[in-house]
């Protein structure tokens, strides 16, 4: 069995026979435009900056730029851009040259849903003000943000033909949610559900990524049709939502990154315990991969081997038992 016909496996709520390979069994593209890519400092498409940062091997968004204050005029400030002006044959030649459709899903890294989107351009606090100071705007805003997502998402379609959109959007911190529960039902949720429908429209699978605590969410996301969920952070209570969702969507993570993966120091056996106790937790019974955002290349090498190793054969075992 190739890696792709066990992840359909999974992804379609079958019982595959290994546990997938979250660094192994998925051909990446990270949605053009959507964050600058290189080294240094770059701009995307809406115009901000972000700083790569060697020590997280990442970029985030450049401190001390311009913050938009307010909504109020948000149609003269904030510019969307032309998705028709670029060479998408071109780019999705360079893009997919070195994939392997035939024993590899395809997923696509859709960067910066609503909230994501409305930091990078007004700032945390500002954001969240928003809310509460220009909530129509607000709304008119994420419609505009939803409607240029949903183009976007026909032309990964029409020239990737992606099996699966991982959507980001990011609700929480190691603690709390950013916003009570009924604020991201009034802002975010009807948004969300756009993108959900958009995607399973066009044949692909909808993966929803949100870092941080966000499990009062998950009951609704369920609800509104996601297939799979990741990174699913320790923070979670991740064995109850195993408990209460598992046979419905793909459980992506559940990994304690933070307190063992890539907490400094932490030794190779305490990188493999941790990855063989996480798939005794959530393997079980199916629906489980492996795909969560560890960016240290050593542990990304050792958390993969043990994948490899551990999650071999793991369900042709468990039945053997």
């Amino acid at each position: 069995m190739t890696p792709r016909e066990n992840l359909l496996l999974t992804y379609e709520h079958k019982i595959p026979e290994s546990v997938p390979n979250g660094f192994k069994d998925y051909d990446v593209w990270f949605a053009y435009g959507e964050r600058y890519f290189g080294e240094g400092t770059g701009k995307d498409w809406f115009g901000i900056d972000w700083t790569y940062t060697p020590e997280m091997h990442s970029q985030t968004v450049t401190p001390g730029q311009d913050e938009l204050e307010d909504l109020e005029n948000w149609k003269e400030d904030i510019h969307f851009p032309d998705l028709d002006s670029c060479d998408w044959e071109q780019i999705a030649a360079e893009g997919t040259k070195n994939w392997d459709r035939e024993n590899r899903m395809s997923l696509c890294m859709f960067l910066n849903g609503p909230f994501e989107r409305l930091m990078t351009i007004m700032g945390f606090e500002n954001a969240l003000c928003s809310f509460l100071e220009t909530p129509d705007e607000v709304h008119e805003f994420f419609q505009a943000l939803t409607d240029y997502k949903c183009r976007y998402l026909e032309i990964m379609k029409k020239y990737f033909n992606f099996d699966i959109i991982v959507y980001h959007d990011d609700w929480g911190n190691n603690g709390n949610m950013f916003f009570s529960m009924d604020m991201w039902k009034e802002f975010l949720m009807p948004y969300i559900q756009q993108v959900i429908d958009k995607t399973h429209e066009l044949g692909m699978i909808f993966e929803m990524h949100s870092c941080g605590y966000i499990q009062p969410t998950i009951p609704y996301l369920v609800d509104m049709g996601i297939d799979a969920i990741q990174p699913l952070q320790y923070c979670n209570d991740v064995a109850a939502i195993k408990k209460e969702f598992g046979d419905k969507i793909v459980l992506n993570g559940g990994f304690d990154t933070q307190g063992v993966l890539e907490r400094p120091g932490a030794t190779e056996e305490e990188i493999r315990a941790e990855v063989r106790r996480t798939i005794d937790v959530m393997a079980p019974g199916g629906n489980f991969s492996t795909a969560i955002p560890i960016i240290d290349p050593k542990v990304i090498e050792i958390f993969s081997d043990e994948v490899s190793k551990y999650g071999k054969d793991y369900y042709k075992k468990q039945n053997a038992e």
